[in-house]
């Protein structure tokens, strides 16, 4: 653990009194070692605000122990700047309510029982007024700064930073400061959430950028990172069928956000994507062409994947694309990845497939600004499923023959996204070949030195993962990925004009074979696409994100012990790091004899409040009961995440009570949870139950899904 920077004739006492909180808290929550802190039940007032750059124990908290050049002793009355309220207990909803009574602002939570809000001199004197509040204080401008950022202040040099502002209505008025500061700004943007500033400047010069009083985060810019769907050769004859798109039936759109498709604009579209492609919007200036074959790929790997989708009706895909800047230069274009969302949304799609993100690969595994925009859109729209590749980071950089954790890209780590990763596709090898993996190193940026990875090839009958795929957990110690998909030797058509990257004459011509957790992800968004229209009948509504996230994580199918057996295991028992809750399937969703429960529900929970279900099993060997939820918008700068924390339990007929994700007790950390029960034989009344543990924005919809097989 990286102790809090203070000064140094307290630094040693408190770090130790951290740690030593952050254990027993682990040990109550009955989390395994290593697992981030979680929420506790009827936590006191005096527990830390977790900040990501320190902990706030109000009983000795001294601003003076703060770095000098990054501390304010305040703000000018007349001035709105942020602020630490604690409340001596779980937020409850009047609570908030009062605190915008008196002219304060939530803007998010903060663990433990804790709002970060925004507020003038006059809000902040009638504190007072609320007998609630526990501790409150200035928020200071070093917990703005992201630990990457951090360390580069002990560098020197310049940076390129984003930042945050808490209101978009102060983004002008933040510019015309930074004219007074020796920075310079190169990109800004404002949405419904926040305003977006793009600077560089010396380091020297950050702690009077975070000491205006509209700054909330700083995070360093970068170019953003093009998950790469690179090509092999192979013989791909077999599959020279599967990729007509279905001739009628109902529509989904589905926006994909890449490199762009063609040539640019609608007559530059591939014939083999004509009539699929409803539109091309240029985000970065220019008419869309697709410079790296990326967004051209992985669109024609949506519509093959909605081809071979076996569901009824078969979906007939429209695809909405947006020419993005991400992972081709900085600032990212555009600034603001809430606005692309908005924009699609309105458009009618109600699937994103992201394949090329704003976030670099400085920060893997951190949650950022723009995983706090994905979660942000999802919560105020909650029909709308964005699907994020986990990334091809995959690594063994100490030599040991297994893959590294932590190696998500940043928009993988996002609450409300279907975050997928890479699994081996089953193709049997072809003489031709497909590729091993030392092979793939020179395509990705993983090294794979041992065995037995090495020598490996890249599809094989075993179910695995591939080994380039990014893995989990997130920095808070979240379930990420949620689900794997085939990443390996995908065979897909290469459309006249595009420029494939890696790309080698293949078996069969005008196909390819393709590789990367792009192909995984496209994969899951036709699947998303294809569960909407028998949703939508059965539950007389569009389904939520969360609803079509349950039944996905409800269906997965186990990967364990992976390609390598037991005594060389490769994927533990889900869930887990590497695949989630376990490879992608739509065989039980197909399985509508199997839904002995299914509620999408709008109104939500609040604060303290339990749902009872019961369902009845009379035959079947397992039982699967998933509860999942789009969560509020967690901020960057808390060092836990979830923040309204649902629970599920399940009693069997004989009062056994079983808990969620492998855990002995309730998962305080995650917005999915699953229970998975053998009923061989054991028949009667299972007992579903929910609580709302914590939920300062109230009320918090969800979605459960219970199925017998």
């Amino acid at each position: 653990m990286r102790c809090p920077l203070w000064s140094p004739r307290r630094s040693r006492r408190r770090c130790r009194a951290l740690i030593a909180a952050l254990a027993l808290l682990a040990i109550a929550s009955g989390a395994p070692a290593g697992m981030a802190l979680a929420q506790v039940e009827n936590p006191a007032p005096q527990l830390p605000i977790l900040l990501l750059n320190g902990a706030i124990y109000s009983q000795e908290y001294e601003v003076g122990d703060l770095p000098e050049s990054f501390r304010v002793e305040g703000y000018p009355s007349e001035t709105t700047a942020l602020y630490v309220v604690q409340c001596e207990g779980s937020i409850k909803e009047a609570w908030v309510e009062d605190l915008r009574r008196i002219g304060g602002d939530p803007r998010g939570y903060l663990p433990y029982n804790t709002l970060l809000a925004s507020m003038d001199g006059d809000a902040l004197s009638r504190l007072r007024e609320l007998d609630f509040v526990a501790w409150h204080g200035v928020y200071q401008p070093y917990f703005k700064l992201s630990p990457a950022l951090q360390l580069r202040l002990s560098q020197g040099g310049e940076v390129v930073i984003l930042v945050e502002l808490f209101s978009p209505l102060s983004l002008q008025e933040t510019l015309g400061a930074m004219r007074e500061i020796p920075v310079e700004v190169t990109g800004w943007q404002s949405d419904a959430w926040c305003g977006m500033i793009v600077l560089r400047a010396a380091v020297g010069d950050l702690a009077e950028v975070a000491s205006l009083p509209a700054v909330e985060w700083m995070e360093l810019c970068t170019a953003g990172t093009l998950p790469a769907a690179y090509a092999g050769a192979g013989d791909a004859s077999a599959y020279a069928t599967i990729h007509g798109q279905a001739a009628g039936g109902e529509a989904e759109k589905v926006a994909v956000m890449d490199t762009g498709i063609g040539n640019g604009g609608l007559q530059g579209i591939p014939a083999a994507l004509e009539g699929s492609v409803a539109s091309l919007v240029s985000l970065r200036g220019d008419g869309g062409a697709d410079s790296s074959g990326h967004g051209t790929l992985v669109a024609a790997s949506l519509l093959a994947a909605a081809a071979r989708s076996a569901s009824v009706p078969s979906p007939r895909l429209i695809v909405e694309a947006y020419a993005t800047g991400y992972g081709m230069g900085c600032p990212p274009q555009p600034l603001s990845l809430y606005s692309l969302l908005e924009d699609a949304y309105e458009r009618g799609a109600r699937v994103l497939l992201s394949g090329s993100v704003p976030e670099g690969k400085e920060s893997l595994g951190a949650y950022g600004i723009y995983a706090f925009q994905r979660d942000a859109f999802v919560w105020r729209n909650a029909s709308m499923a964005i699907v994020e590749a986990a990334g091809n980071e995959g690594t063994d950089a100490d030599g040991d023959g297994r893959v590294d954790a932590g190696s998500l890209l940043g928009g993988a780590t996002a609450k409300n996204v279907l975050s997928m990763g890479g699994s081996e596709s089953a193709t049997p090898p072809q003489e031709s070949g497909p590729l091993d993996y030392s092979q793939l190193e020179s395509m990705f940026s993983g090294v794979f030195p041992a065995a037995p990875l090495r020598e490996d090839s890249s599809v094989g009958e075993k179910p695995g993962m591939a080994a380039f795929s990014s893995r989990g957990p997130t920095r808070d110690g979240r379930i990420k990925p949620d689900l794997v998909a085939p990443a390996t030797a995908v065979p897909l058509p290469l459309p006249q004009g595009a420029e494939a990257p890696g790309t080698v004459p293949s078996g069969t011509d005008g196909y390819v074979l393709a590789y990367g957790t792009s192909m995984a992800a496209a994969n899951a968004a036709a699947s998303l696409a294809s569960m909407r229209l028998p949703l939508a009948e059965v539950l007389e509504a569009e389904p939520s994100a969360a609803m079509l996230k349950a039944f996905l994580v409800n269906g997965a199918r186990e990967l364990s012990p992976g390609q390598y057996g037991e005594e060389d295991l490769e994927i533990s028992p889900s869930p887990n790091e590497v695949e989630g809750w376990g490879g992608l399937d739509l065989e039980a969703f197909r399985q509508v004899g199997s839904w002995v429960k299914v509620l999408d529900d709008r109104e939500g929970m609040r604060l303290e409040e339990s749902r009872v279900f019961r369902v009845e099993v009379t035959a079947g060997k397992e039982l699967r009961i998933t509860l999942a939820w789009s969560d509020y918008p967690s901020l960057p700068q808390a060092r836990l995440h979830l923040v309204n924390d649902l629970d599920l339990r399940v009693i069997d007929p004989d009062g056994n009570a079983y808990y969620p994700n492998g855990r002995n007790s309730r998962d305080p950390l995650n917005n999915v949870e699953r229970v998975v029960l053998d009923v061989s034989g054991k028949t009667g009344d299972y007992t579903i139950e929910l609580k709302a543990r914590n939920v300062p924005f109230a009320p918090q919809p969800f979605a459960l899904v219970a199925q017998v097989y």
